[in-house]
């Protein structure tokens, strides 16, 4: 700590000066060696110009939304310090002043993520979920406890909390090493690849779950079900293990093995003795499980579009244009069509449909695309929303996401984005109630809801559902149905009649060639476009309607009974809901 204040003559390292920003300080990068390994923590610093934080007083709760923004607030700056850092070879100091007094970060979630290789930073402060996630080869020191998820997903480098973390710490890691000074929660190393995971804490319930490769030390007790539903990889407790849960099997550790592990934990500090246990796969014992299929079933068969007066004439201007906005911002994400396709890439240039209308891609974005955001592209979100126009992020291809993950999640999107971008969250429709209140509470401009279920549920019943759902919400957001069908104009123009924002799908479903190669799919994709628009205009004129703003409930009709029990819709001769639908 002197040693940072011994510097009152350092060279200032430029930051935008906020009151409500972190301090940022550069140090150099002579690290103590010892035996607890490279450490930051007594490195001389050299200081970037005074800031206050801005701390909430003690008793004062603070709502996700001031959460979200000083957490975007230490994002954005960590950002603008990250390339000159690792060129100066210098490494940022976040939590104290000029004159070395402590000010802790308080509440921070979704920081201090997808750090860059030769990267060094450390931070004081108490935190919360996904602190340190992704880590690509920095070295990160956190004084203070963290929330759930700390350190998931780290490729490489070092992530040191040198207090207690939350549950699933090191979630999917696949290298570098994780080390926690104090206590974890429970599933520790949970679906770990690879890498060390080093405890020196009490541990919770199930370490290791799940794991599939690497190697986890727990020099404490471990709780119950240790190791459940290992696949791979080693867990080595020296202490007492409560129980060894289905899937594992554990044995005394070898001579030869305890020589190894400890040649690997002497540079970090750590020695076993010859009284530890190793965990290992059961062979012998399937725990596997195998998901139930997830899907939709009779598009919305039984629905059809209903005029409300005179058509048209057919060079009347018809407009499918929208927006999406985040709360509090003026402008947006432009759609000019009711569809938006969700594919793998971000296609090339094409024709002008395609050139004004964003897609829902899973990597390479335009500057106009939402990238989907999900478990398998994690790794890479730094680069790929930097480049995006919004970002969508996929609740259920993470495992057992809680709100305040997601929370979290959001965080890092919104950090990451360019400023004002749109952010939204996706979700099955059997969750539609949570999602939008999450969307609400986050203060997101939107969600998309997927009409695909397990036991797949008639794709008919999405539209009461969400439309009850969203009624609840006084916030303005934009909804949108995910189909697991590429939609006809006709079915596009019933998810806006119904309530909802549009549609989302992929494009070539069913479709008998589909298409290969970037340049074809885009070819395609904006034929199917310009389809779209001039078919659903040729739907609006005749149904006497100038703008999707206008359509509503009433321009929706059941063909057959089936379909008005599903939807509430008035039925075709009866020109009323069902009296079920009536009932109060």
């Amino acid at each position: 700590m002197s040693s940072c204040a011994s510097t009152a003559s350092a060279t200032l390292f430029p930051i935008v000066p906020n009151p409500l920003m972190a301090t940022l300080m550069l140090i150099h990068p002579h690290l103590m060696t010892s035996r607890s390994g490279p450490s930051i923590k007594h490195s001389k610093a050299i200081l970037s110009e005074g800031v206050k934080d801005g701390l909430v007083s003690a008793g004062t709760m603070e709502s996700r939304a001031d959460i979200t923004q000083k957490s975007v607030r230490l994002t954005r700056q960590v950002a603008k310090s990250l390339d000159q850092a690792i060129q100066l070879d210098r490494a940022l100091k976040i939590g104290w002043g000029r004159d070395g007094d402590e000010r802790p970060k308080k509440g921070e979630t979704g920081v201090l993520t997808h750090l860059p290789a030769k990267l060094k930073m450390r931070l004081l402060g108490e935190l919360g979920d996904l602190v340190g996630s992704a880590n690509q080869g920095a070295l990160l020191q956190i004084e203070g406890k963290t929330g759930d998820l700390a350190a998931a997903y780290q490729s490489d480098g070092k992530t040191i909390f040198e207090k207690g973390t939350g549950a699933r710490v090191a979630l999917g890691m696949s290298g570098g090493t994780v080390i926690v000074r104090d206590d974890v929660g429970a599933d520790a190393g949970e679906s770990m690849t690879g890498g060390l995971l080093v405890i020196r804490g009490m541990v919770g319930d199930r370490i290791g779950s799940g794991m599939i490769d690497g190697t986890i030390v727990a020099l404490s007790n471990a709780d119950n079900d240790a190791g459940s539903g290992m696949i791979g990889g080693k867990i080595v407790v020296d202490g007492r293990v409560r129980s060894v849960g289905k899937g594992a099997q554990s044995r005394s550790i070898e001579a030869e093995e305890l020589v190894e592990l400890n040649d690997i934990l002497e540079p970090h500090g750590f020695k076993l003795t010859m009284d530890a246990t190793v965990l290992e796969a059961d062979s012998d014992e399937h725990v596997g499980a195998e998901p139930p299929e997830i899907s939709s079933s009779g598009r919305f068969d039984g629905l059809r579009l209903c005029p409300q007066g005179a058509s048209l004439s057919p060079s009347s201007v018809v407009d499918l244009s929208s927006q999406i906005i985040m709360p509090g911002v003026s402008s947006g994400s432009n759609l000019r069509n009711i569809w938006i396709p969700h594919i793998q890439k971000g296609p090339s240039k094409a024709g002008s449909a395609l050139e004004g209308q964003p897609c829902i891609v899973d990597s390479s974005p335009r500057e106009n695309d939402y990238l989907r955001i999900h478990e398998e592209n994690y790794l890479t979100l730094r680069e790929q929303l930097s480049q995006s126009g919004g970002a969508v992020i996929d609740i259920s291809s993470f495992p057992n996401l809680n709100e305040a993950a997601i929370h979290a999640m959001s965080t890092i999107a919104i950090g990451f984005l360019p400023e004002d971008s749109p952010v939204l969250l996706m979700d099955d429709v059997d969750r539609v109630e949570k999602l939008l209140r999450m969307t609400s509470e986050l203060g997101l401009a939107g969600a998309i809801v997927n009409v695909c279920t397990i036991g797949s549920a008639p794709a008919i019943s999405a539209l009461p559902t969400v439309g009850m759902a969203r009624s609840k919400q006084k916030a303005q957001m934009s909804v949108f149905l995910k189909t697991d069908w590429t939609p006809s104009p006709s079915e596009a123009l019933m998810t806006i009649a119904a309530g909802l924002n549009g549609i989302v799908s992929e494009p070539f479903i069913g479709d008998e060639s589909q298409p290969t190669g970037v340049k074809k799919i885009a070819t395609e994709l904006d034929v199917k476009l310009s389809s779209m628009e001039d078919h659903a205009r040729g739907w609006m004129q005749a149904m006497g309607v100038t703008s999707i703003s206008l359509l509503q409930r009433q321009h929706l009709r059941a063909t057959t009974h089936e379909a008005a029990v599903l939807s509430g819709l008035r039925l075709d001769g009866i020109r009323q809901p069902l009296p079920m639908w009536s009932r109060r």
